[in-house]
């Protein structure tokens, strides 16, 4: 169980691990590629204020010579700026107050990129402000920006809209800089989840041994408890631990899932844990019960189910608790259930009860031999129990028998701990 939990525990940390550097890794990154783009967005703002200080106070109305000069004179800063090194303007055009094209710019090599940038799909930002698009055409990275033109009085009279070719070795900064932060996340986040592993290693590892003891606690009381039942009612801690390991195996040959079994073990101790109520002139009489005296003993059913009710852990043992004397045929207590309609536990728990008081010895009997015990069970079989059950219990019982009737008391005991005890231990985990 331990092994299972650090595999778990291993996988989804390295998983979750994993997962978080990746998010945080592509958000610096995404960060950084934003840095880049306000710091190219700030220089096209540049160039653009540049533009304007030559431009006239207005480009609103400009006739037909006005026109050719800036036409003229943004070309001419074009074609400045692709002779500079590293990033430069491939395309320019300048918009007046109305946004109608008044001047456009595109440096030879440009055709290209000029077909594959829709120029009309843009936006005209509103307050100074700047508005850009990232395009990948072929290998090589533009940004697309449109920014506020200013005249001599500072008033916006238009816009520039320009393609900017994002230099190569900036691509690759941008490339480094983000690989760099990523991996230094990745290894930052790794590092932290390998810190963290030991230490929920070792706080499971605690809370294992603590839920362990207190799982020792439980069963113990609930030994305590049935012990204590047993030996007032003149019987013996051995048949608690028999009928409890009988129930057990015939559960397991039946295919009777863990949770069902756990259930089984807990009605297995406090099957008669209502006994504590009854009174000892009718619990400890010698001699056979009258009707009133056989009335007040059945009570102790209805008492046992409303001791194990109080407590959430208890509440699954009421299958054995409440049905223990129930009978396939209906002619059972306390409430008359027939066939399926008696618990699964209660039915195996009723051959495990009956078997064991047959084959063990009592101060007023000797025990029985297994093939006469067998044999009542079988004649009893669909009567007072359920066939299959008994079918399933007469081919394992020879063997269990065997070996059970060979232990003494403090065998059983710590026999029945170790199978309790995995059964439970199952559910920690």
């Amino acid at each position: 169980m331990a092994s299972a939990f650090h595999h778990r525990l291993a996988r989804r940390l390295t998983f979750g691990g994993l997962a978080i550097a990746a998010l945080l890794g592509g958000a610096v990154l995404w960060l950084d590629v934003e840095r880049v783009d306000e710091r190219i967005v700030d220089m096209g703002a540049t160039e653009a204020h540049e533009l304007s200080q030559a431009l006239p106070p207005s480009l609103d109305s400009l006739d037909a010579p006005a026109r050719q000069a800036l036409d003229r004179q943004l070309k001419e800063f074009v074609a400045e700026r692709a002779h500079t090194r590293g990033g430069h303007f491939v395309i320019a055009e300048l918009y007046d107050g109305s946004r109608k094209s008044v001047a456009d710019a595109v440096v030879q090599d440009a055709n290209e990129v000029e077909k594959a940038v829709d120029l009309s799909k843009h936006h005209f930002p509103e307050n100074g402000e700047t508005w850009y698009a990232k395009h990948l055409v072929g290998s090589q990275f533009y940004l697309q920006i449109v920014a506020p033109v200013h005249g001599p009085n500072g008033d916006q009279i238009g816009w520039f809209e320009g393609v900017y070719r994002i230099p190569h070795e900036t691509v690759v900064q941008i490339m480094r800089t983000g690989m760099r932060a990523t991996i230094l996340v990745v290894a930052a986040v790794l590092a932290t989840t390998a810190l963290l592993y030991p230490l929920l290693a070792s706080l499971h590892a605690g809370l294992i041994a603590r839920s362990r003891d207190l799982l020792r606690a439980n069963l113990g009381t609930l030994e305590a408890l049935g012990s204590a039942i047993a030996k007032r009612d003149s019987d013996t801690n051995a048949h608690n631990y028999r009928v409890t390991l009988y129930a057990v195996r015939l559960a397991e040959a039946v295919g009777l899932a863990a949770t069902d079994i756990r259930a089984l073990i807990k009605g297995a101790f406090l099957h008669d844990v209502g006994k504590i109520a009854i009174p000892d002139a009718v619990l400890l009489k010698p001699g056979k019960l009258d009707k009133d005296e056989f009335t007040v003993m059945r009570t102790h059913v209805a008492h046992g189910l409303d001791i194990v009710r109080q407590f959430d852990w208890l509440t699954d043992a009421q299958g054995v608790v409440g049905g223990h004397h129930e009978k396939v045929d209906g002619s059972g207590y306390p409430a008359g259930l027939a066939g399926d309609d008696i618990p699964l536990n209660a039915r195996i728990f009723a051959i495990a009860d009956v078997f064991d008081a047959l084959t063990s010895r009592r101060p007023y009997k000797e025990p029985f031999p297994l093939s006469r015990a067998l044999a009542i069970l079988t004649e009893s079989a669909g009567s007072h129990f359920d066939p299959s059950l008994v079918s399933t219990f007469a081919a394992i019982a020879p063997s269990l028998h065997d070996h059970l009737a060979a232990l003494d008391a403090p065998a059983l005991q710590a026999e029945l701990r170790r199978l309790t005890e995995g059964y439970f231990a199952e559910a920690e985990v």
